[in-house]
């Protein structure tokens, strides 16, 4: 019988049981260092609050340098300029509640920002509105600490800022842009490959799996791909290169169903265009090496196969310019190959919620007198407006309210316990020392890095460590029982009124029915701005769907006939003004049968099958049959949503 291994020590074990490893136990300690020297230099230049300094550097340490760079960068700016509105509010010559509306008012702009800016700039907006909070409301009690307050805030950050960026900066690795690069050439392989199997069976539903597969991670990569730029001039300008390959991406998919949908009308297709794409695939699933050039791209005609092989070549071109030496900082097309992400109606929601809560919580808390309502008024718009910022808030809440609610009762017990018994400033930077060990321990860990996090704002906004040191039991109760019922109040309301992912799918899917209405009435813009926005919504409901864990079982099935459809209405308006006579009246009835086919999709795509078949001009009677099966095979998507409304 073989002898069974021994049993790994028990540091490595206790370890693995609370996320940590050699190099998270140091990235802890640099974290620990850095939170007490930024609290210990605030504290001996007697800047006010000076517990504010600790924030940066629990909230601004990031996995990666860059990451970690422009989060400082946009924490400052945010700060910036919320402490210039801040302090123009409080200068203006009006009342108190209307002070406060423009707060509100400056807090929803802040918040609806977040969901409108890209990657870790909403970051930036995010601290704008909590500065203007944090200045404005204890000014409204006592005006005469208005600049005092403003300056605090601003000399913290730049001092938690600093501190952090030097401790730890140098230390954090560089974010692996080229192993993301090369997952995005590789997903562009797979679509190449998808397209190849596509043309050569007729396995649909082996074909949907597939194509859910490489929605899925098309969306994912893009939604990553400002976070993994962060921090490098060379990353922003490549960002535009893996935006045109994932748009290039959706375009050969659709254009290899549009050919598979003809080759099911009886159309025939080049014998060897299967076995000519397989190459460009394994091309772009290796790792560029230095001289090697593509296979050569198949000779392809007529319309379809001319809108494969202009995928093809942009999807090739946008695979170079990723693994070049050195990106391109001009781009040769002005025209985003992706429209931005803009979720305008979760924009506008979250500002409209964050705005009026904060107004109506500060507006009560001075109109009750109470002093202890001024610190309840700050904490309802500041956490309110991080949930806010979140996709799914309702996920990170539960472990937002644990972690606070943790970090406030150890503060309670602090200043029970320790705090009246210190006099001195080392005695006070001294006593922290331990609980600043254990939230960086506590923030390095795989496993507690999120509740972490929250436990030590939780902890310093509780204790409010500063001499001198508030002895009177009942103050210190009062203090910590309001913040924990703002806490649960506000994370409350996110968890019992959770925000809904599959209604954000089904906006998007309303958008993609909006923009072929546009199309179709030629309100529209070019035809490459079309497909960039009707690409960036099939995004991004994959992307809601699959936060919704949903992607198998609700993605609608055949998104890309989307693009297929929109290109069947451009052909169709250009036969309905440059041909002749029958086939401009065939092309105008058929343009009326697709606009009632975004209603009724099933129906009207049988009555232009039907139309095809009486159709003398062949190019045409093409035309109506893909603009038919466009409407078909989208019949998933075009009625997404209708019935939860």
């Amino acid at each position: 019988m073989s002898a069974q291994p021994a049993p790994p020590p028990l540091p490595q074990r206790l370890g693995t049981a609370l996320g940590l490893n050699r190099a998270a136990v140091g990235h802890g300690l640099r974290l620990a260092g850095a939170a007490w020297l930024a609290f210990a230099i605030a504290t001996l230049l007697h800047v006010e609050h000076a517990y504010w300094a600790v924030m940066p550097v629990w909230v601004v340490a990031q996995a990666s340098r860059g990451l970690l760079l422009e989060r400082a960068f946009f924490r400052i700016v945010g700060t910036l300029a919320g402490a210039a509105a801040g302090f123009v509010l409080i200068h203006l010559p009006l009342g108190p509640y209307a002070v406060l509306a423009l707060l509100g008012l400056w807090i929803a702009l802040a918040s609806g920002a977040t969901h409108l800016l890209r990657g870790v700039h909403g970051y930036g907006a995010l601290m704008a509105g909590m500065t203007a909070a944090i200045i404005v409301l204890p000014s409204i009690w006592t005006p005469e600490t208005a600049l005092a307050v403003a300056r605090a805030r601003v000399e913290c950050t730049l001092i938690g800022v600093i501190v952090v960026t030097l401790a730890t900066g140098f230390l954090t690795p560089q974010a692996q842009r080229r192993d993301f690069y090369q997952r995005a050439r590789k997903a562009g392989g797979d679509a190449v490959a998808y397209v190849a199997q596509l043309l050569q069976s007729r396995d649909r539903q082996r074909h949907a799996e597939i194509e859910r597969r490489i929605l899925a991670g098309l969306s994912r990569l893009e939604d990553m791909a400002p976070l993994v730029s962060a921090g490098s001039v060379d990353g922003y300008r490549r960002l535009r290169h893996v935006d045109a390959l994932v748009a290039a991406t959706l375009s050969t998919m659709a254009a290899g169903s549009a050919l598979r949908a003809r080759a099911d009308a009886g159309a025939a297709l080049p014998a060897g265009l299967p076995a000519a794409l397989l190459p460009l695939a394994e091309h772009l699933r290796q790792p560029p090496a230095p001289g090697s050039a593509p296979p050569s791209m198949p000779a392809l005609s007529g319309k379809p196969l001319q809108r494969l092989e202009q995928a093809l070549r942009q999807l090739l071109a946008a695979a170079a310019a990723l693994g070049a030496a050195s990106a391109d900082p001009v781009a040769a097309d002005p025209r985003p190959p992706l429209a931005p992400q803009r979720e305008w109606q979760l924009a506008r929601r979250t500002g409209l919620i964050s705005g009026l809560l904060s107004f109506a919580t500060a507006a009560l808390a001075y109109c009750s007198g109470v002093p202890e309502a001024e610190q309840a008024a700050v904490g309802v718009c500041i956490f309110a407006m991080v949930l806010g910022s979140m996709a799914l808030p309702q996920k990170s809440a539960p472990g937002q309210l644990k972690g606070m609610l943790l970090g406030i009762a150890v503060a309670t017990g602090y200043r029970l316990l320790i705090q009246p018994h210190i006099t001195t400033v080392p005695q006070l930077l001294l006593s922290l020392a331990p609980f600043l060990l254990l939230g960086g321990l506590g923030r390095a860990s795989q496993r507690f890095t999120q509740p972490a996090l929250h436990a030590n704002i939780g902890f310093f906004l509780a204790s409010q460590a500063a001499l001198p040191a508030v002895a009177a039991p009942g103050a210190i109760w009062s203090g910590s029982l309001s913040l924990a019922a703002v806490v649960a109040l506000v994370t409350g309301s996110f968890i019992w009124l959770p925000r809904d992912p599959r209604r954000q799918a089904a906006q998007a899917a309303e958008t993609v029915r909006d923009d072929l209405r546009r199309l179709l009435a030629r309100r529209q813009d070019a035809p490459a701005d079309w497909q960039a926005r009707t690409a960036r919504q099939i995004l991004r409901l994959t992307l809601h769907l699959g936060r919704a864990e949903e992607l198998g079982a609700r993605l609608p099935s055949g998104m890309l006939a989307a693009l297929n459809l929109g290109h069947a209405i451009g052909d169709l308006q250009h036969s309905a003004h440059g041909r002749p006579g029958a086939s401009r009246r065939a092309a105008r009835q058929a343009l009326a049968l697709v606009a009632r086919g975004l209603v009724l999709p099933e129906a009207n795509a049988e009555r232009l099958q039907t139309l095809a078949a009486d159709v003398a001009d062949l190019d045409l009677a093409a035309t109506l049959r893909d603009a038919g099966a466009a409407l078909r095979d989208g019949a998933a998507l075009l009625n997404y949503g209708r019935a939860r409304r």
